[in-house]
């Protein structure tokens, strides 16, 4: 019997987990960062449409999806957490405010959107759990 890939690369709390960028027309914004930047993409189908998964050169990892109604283009920045509970609760008890509920991505991983004090918006991102390596 095959083996499952069991585990993602190593994750360390707090770190930048990628970018993301809402555009209102992701072709285009996905052929100007090609040309520009040299970064490679690869289309991913998911139920709000089409999402543009990218790598950049040195290995940052993001996408691009259309905006949503009454959404502003923009980009939204992913810390990667451990624990989503967690984090959500000291963020709230540090000051932050849950903008955005839970959501999660199957086969994939969990987020929500957070305000920090002075504005900014951020998303905290949980990677799926890894699953047991089957034995032959």
């Amino acid at each position: 019997m095959a083996k499952r890939k069991t585990s993602q690369a190593a994750t360390i709390d707090g770190t930048m987990a990628f970018s993301e960028l809402s555009s209102t027309d992701p072709t285009a914004t996905r052929n100007f960062l090609e040309k520009v930047f040299a970064w490679r993409f690869q289309s991913v189908k998911f139920p709000l449409g089409e999402y543009l998964s990218f790598e950049a050169p040195g290995g940052g990892r993001g996408g691009i999806r259309p905006v949503q109604a009454r959404e502003i283009p923009g980009s939204m920045n992913y810390v990667r957490v451990d624990d989503l509970d967690a984090a959500s609760r000291k963020i709230e008890r540090a000051g932050g405010a849950i903008v955005l509920p839970r959501v999660e991505i199957p086969g994939m991983g969990s987020f929500f959107w957070f305000r920090i004090p002075g504005g900014p918006i951020l998303a905290a991102w949980q990677d799926v759990l890894a699953l047991p390596e089957e034995r032959d």
